[in-house]
């Protein structure tokens, strides 16, 4: 049977995808509207009666919508650890976690130090990947042999002075005043891991010795110290301690330092370390519950820190479950980290304010990523739909390779249940919709 005319031209003028009266945060509260989605983006936000017409429609009748996760901090492993996660895995968590875009750590086997080592990584993760995949790439042993080639697939560049990625380095005042000459030239944040103290540790007492919120304080001084002298953008990863927390406070500058916390220094602390396997293990580790809740001020009510990432670290059971001072350090994170985060705002711990602005757009703003972040009309539709239903965190129902977590048994209450990429619906309630490879921007890139 013929379509009628009319019927032809309300099928063209019929937007892709209407998210149907779900909860935007707007000022600051949820209020029922509609999201319509054209192509890649957001075509706008419509009151009850004002929708378009769509060609799909999904009811979100009580439910959050919101934009997706950018974390800004993730291991995928992947190339020669793949047997820990890999980048389908890993984006399936991602995407299961309600984040959509992620950026891959260099510290992988072999490091990003060079053109090829990235190009292998962006050939896996555009087969393989769910979400958005972005990249960091790590610094030479000498730094004025830095591959240029790397600069215009890359978000930043990260350096452990702990652990360097390159033989033979000694992270002194020298190499960072040179890595933050780096940052500079090439306007990339310089990310850096704020410890000093290297070799294994042979108790659990000696591990909290030797990774102390006195080293954490240490590295970052010496950091700051010379980007006050050097220039460049600065980030501080996953600060855990009050006293590192309070130098960044005090030499706080949105364009020049910023900095970042875990879900897992926000919500553990060393008193819930339970046993002597690695479970709860971590660098840098759990402090005390003073620092938790130091950071927790500095993340909502001064600003000091701007984002939460997750730290997301995989390796295989048997790798944590050993005696904890053989354990191997990290904990899976990205199906975690949203319903914590906004069970923390269900709570009244933090704002809808202060979820947007950590979660979503000051991780877009600091990597420079223009379209991303933010709920409105013109912007990436890379969103998530969160229920808000109670439930338990279970480690055996991740999609990541991972699954021992210190977080194993713990209630939230909000669960995402619909994940779009760009547009396309990705993750619904539990199954995925789209095959691998076929959703999300590979590398994604600064605008």
């Amino acid at each position: 049977m013929l379509e009628s005319s009319a019927t032809v031209v309300w099928r063209l003028m019929a937007i892709d995808l209407l998210l149907k009266d779900g909860l935007v945060i707007l000022q600051g509260k949820p209020t029922k509207r509609s999201i319509a989605i054209v192509g890649h983006t957001i075509e706008g936000i419509y009151s009850d009666g004002e929708e378009p017409p769509a060609k799909e429609v999904m009811d979100c009748t009580g439910m959050y919508v919101l934009p997706g996760m950018i974390d800004m901090h993730v291991h995928l492993r992947d190339l020669n650890q793949s047997y820990k996660e890999d980048y389908d895995s890993g984006t399936r968590a991602a995407a299961a976690g309600g984040v959509t875009t992620v950026v891959d750590m260099p510290n992988s086997v072999p490091p990003v130090l060079s053109r090829s080592v990235l190009d292998m990584k962006i050939n896996r993760a555009r087969k393989q990947r769910f979400v958005n995949v972005g990249f960091y790439a790590g610094i030479p042993r000498d730094v004025t042999a830095f591959d240029t080639a790397l600069v215009g697939d890359i978000l930043g560049i990260k350096v452990y002075p702990h652990a360097p990625l390159a033989g033979g380095v000694t992270w002194n005042s020298s190499r960072i005043h040179a890595a933050l000459q780096l940052s500079s030239k090439y306007n990339l944040p310089l990310l850096f891991h704020p410890d000093l103290a290297r070799g294994k540790a042979a108790s659990i007492t000696e591990f909290f010795s030797k990774h102390s919120c006195k080293e954490e304080a240490n590295a970052v001084a010496m950091f700051v110290a010379a980007l006050q002298e050097v220039g460049g953008h600065l980030h501080v990863c996953h600060v855990s301690c009050a006293s590192a927390a309070e130098l960044i406070m005090k030499s706080r500058a949105e364009e020049i330092l910023t900095a970042e916390v875990t879900p897992h220094h926000l919500f553990l602390s060393r008193d819930d370390i339970h046993g002597q396997d690695g479970t709860s293990k971590v660098l840098p580790p759990l402090r005390s519950r003073q620092d938790r809740e130091v950071l927790w001020y500095m993340l909502c009510k001064r600003c000091a820190i701007d984002c939460v990432a997750s730290d997301h670290a995989p390796h295989t059971r048997d790798e944590k479950m050993r005696d904890f001072a053989e354990a191997l350090s990290g904990l899976p994170g990205l199906e975690t980290t949203v319903p914590l985060m906004i069970t923390a705002v269900l709570e009244k711990r933090m704002t809808w304010a202060d979820y947007l602005r950590t979660c979503c757009y000051l991780p877009a703003r600091i990597l420079g990523l223009r379209g991303k972040g933010i709920l409105a009309k013109g912007f990436d539709a890379d969103i998530v739909v969160v229920s808000p239903e109670e439930y338990e965190i279970q480690g055996d129902t991740f999609f990541s390779k991972a699954r021992v977590t210190p977080f194993e048994g713990r209630h939230v209450k909000a669960k995402p249940v619909m994940t779009i990429v760009e547009g396309q619906i990705v993750y619904d309630h539990g199954r995925f919709v789209v095959g691998p490879g076929l959703v999300g921007c590979v590398p994604v890139r600064k605008r």
